[in-house]
């Protein structure tokens, strides 16, 4: 791994990726995740481009980057991370997986043929799910405007909980996310309990 480009990509997305919900630490999760995932099926891959995908992938939703560009962020965000390897004369066949990638990370999007970016897209799905998906969905109410409050957010974890692992392209991706999808459900249904089915909250 060139641990310059890398080590200058992490310290961008630190100072930059401060969203609860997007950032720096859900970047470093989506990575240790995708490599578990690469572990379970053994798929090989490149290092570097997973981890400068991982970094980069939200980017273009950082305050300091998405007022310009392309309105989808995955399209601003793989504008972004191109230019900033680019700036920093990463090889140019690595800056390609790496910025393809990032433009099919959504969930539901189909990804691009490598291992890299179906690692990704994998990782970033699971990590809607179970607890850390809860928090993180939690997270959004009144960052988020189609998340303005708690029941709406509790909505939102549902409709993620069954969309979710059907989009899933690795057998080991389906096998935690069934973990998760029961961590999701045993979550709303202790909170459904302790709120009159959500009316106190």
């Amino acid at each position: 791994m060139d641990q310059s480009t890398a080590h200058s990509v992490e310290e961008i997305i630190a100072r930059v990726g401060t969203h609860p919900v997007w950032g720096y630490s859900h970047c470093l999760r989506v990575y240790e995740l995708a490599k578990d995932l690469a572990r379970d099926e053994g798929l090989e891959y490149n290092g570097e481009v997973l981890y400068l995908a991982a970094l980069l992938h939200d980017i273009g939703l950082y305050r300091a980057y998405n007022l310009r560009e392309a309105a989808d962020h995955a399209e601003r965000s793989a504008s972004v991370a191109g230019r900033i390897l680019r700036d920093a004369d990463h090889p140019a066949p690595a800056t390609r997986l790496v910025v393809e990638a990032i433009r099919a990370h959504q969930p539901g999007s189909r990804p691009a043929p490598s291992a890299e970016s179906t690692l990704l897209n994998d990782a970033i799905c699971l990590d809607y799910l179970g607890s850390i998906g809860m928090g993180r969905i939690l997270a959004m109410v009144g960052s988020e405007e189609d998340v303005p409050d708690l029941r709406t957010a509790v909505s939102h974890a549902e409709g993620l909980r069954r969309s979710l692992p059907g989009t899933l392209n690795l057998e080991a991706s389906r096998y935690l996310a069934e973990e998760r999808v029961l961590e999701t459900d045993s979550f709303i249904e202790t909170l459904r309990h302790s709120t009159n089915n959500l009316k106190l909250l």
